[in-house]
């Protein structure tokens, strides 16, 4: 066979196979009930999990109950990779697998994107002055504030990938609608809800899904729990559990953690005994004033009483608080050792990646013969 005919057949051949080569490349399951594929199975969180298909780069993000109050929600993001096709029927929202331009509408997604070495990619946020990350705040020139409302002018400027939302239930509807009709793809983060402290970090993962580096999250958790539960070891054999009451009334309303949130489980892992035993949900739990009164009594340690910096600025805001034996043993500590000049507080916003730190702050605060080393999100009032 002359060299031409040769050329001729080749060409041949090699058009014919084109679209196998090419279909090759954005493989996908034609269904949703095809990404049955475990991807990531969250060892701590309750609240989502991710799963892929066969032949698929592409994965479903699931996220259940995202916010207070829900029972049997799931929603499912598409999480799209290599221009596959969105499953047939699927109805969710369809997130890009590399996504570059991120809206957060809470400062702790931040602090995780800012873990995974991703924060660059925020664009927009929600109480810009409240924010405690270094690089957002060099950036406020490019990073705009959206607003707690949305201003969805501004957030069109900036022509997000994803706005990621901070679940309230039914009062983001019209949010929701609204971004639809925008266009503009969101994800539902119920890290909040988490009671386990490691369970709130695992959300790093889902961001790490949508950012293009799930390895690099789940490398990166894997070490963040086995700090914590190293941290939690030193405290094992502990005889001593000191009694430990939380926050201050608000328009007389004393409102504190249940029995079963992530700063309960935080207090029982650093040794400690919360006194508030109300509720057995995750819901936050509202006492009266004389069963507060109560149980300051009994506690050992008083801890997050609003933004007190010292003893006397806490008697100033009620009279009896003097008599709380936390305050007459010296023993209030305030979460706010890291705060913003706009008023933010980093422990609302790093602390979420870092529960180990958490922890071996407690563990200092309430068995300082095991380690008396400085706090990093708590101070000691005096």
């Amino acid at each position: 066979m002359r060299n031409s005919e040769m050329k001729h057949w080749r060409l041949i051949v090699f058009f014919v196979c084109l679209p196998l080569i090419v279909g090759c490349g954005f493989r996908t399951a034609e269904t949703q009930q095809a990404f049955n594929k475990t991807v990531y199975q969250p060892g701590y969180a309750a609240g989502f999990q991710i799963k892929g298909a066969d032949g698929c780069e592409s994965t479903l993000i699931h996220v259940y109950n995202p916010w207070q109050g829900a029972h049997d929600v799931e929603m499912s993001y598409f999480i799209r990779r290599n221009g596959e096709k969105v499953p047939d029927g699927f109805s969710g929202q369809v997130i890009k697998g590399d996504t570059r331009r991120i809206v957060c509408m809470s400062s702790s997604y931040i602090a995780m994107l800012g873990a995974l070495g991703k924060v660059n990619r925020v664009v927009g946020v929600s109480g810009l002055e409240y924010v405690s990350n270094r690089y957002v705040n060099e950036h406020r020139d490019v990073i705009k504030d959206v607003g707690p409302e949305m201003n969805y002018e501004v957030l069109l400027t900036l022509k997000p990938d994803v706005v990621l939302l901070y679940g309230i239930g039914d009062a983001q509807t019209t949010i929701t609608g609204k971004l639809r009709e925008l266009n503009i793809p969101y994800m539902y983060m119920g890290e909040y809800l988490e009671e386990s402290p490691l369970g709130k970090a695992e959300w790093m993962v889902v961001l790490s899904e949508i950012t293009g580096c799930r390895e690099e999250g789940m490398r990166l958790f894997t070490e963040v729990a086995g700090s914590y539960n190293r941290t939690r070891k030193q405290v094992a054999g502990v005889s001593y559990r000191p009694r430990v009451m939380f926050n201050v009334p608000w328009n007389d309303a004393w409102i504190v953690p249940s029995s079963q949130s992530y700063m309960a489980r935080l207090v029982a892992d650093a040794g400690g005994d919360y006194v508030c035993r109300k509720s057995e949900t995750n819901a936050l739990v509202t006492i009266g004033m004389e069963t507060a009164y109560g149980l300051m009594k009994e506690t050992d340690y008083w801890l997050n009483v609003g933004m007190c910096t010292t003893l006397a600025e806490l008697c100033a805001m009620n009279p009896k608080f003097a008599e709380a034996k936390a305050v007459r043993k010296g023993n209030v500590y305030n979460n706010n050792l890291r705060t913003t000049a706009g008023g933010g507080n980093d422990f609302w916003e790093s602390a979420v990646v870092k529960p180990d730190v958490v922890l071996r702050d407690l563990i200092r605060i309430f068995h300082p013969e095991l380690d008396k080393g400085a706090l990093y999100y708590y101070r000691h009032l005096n």
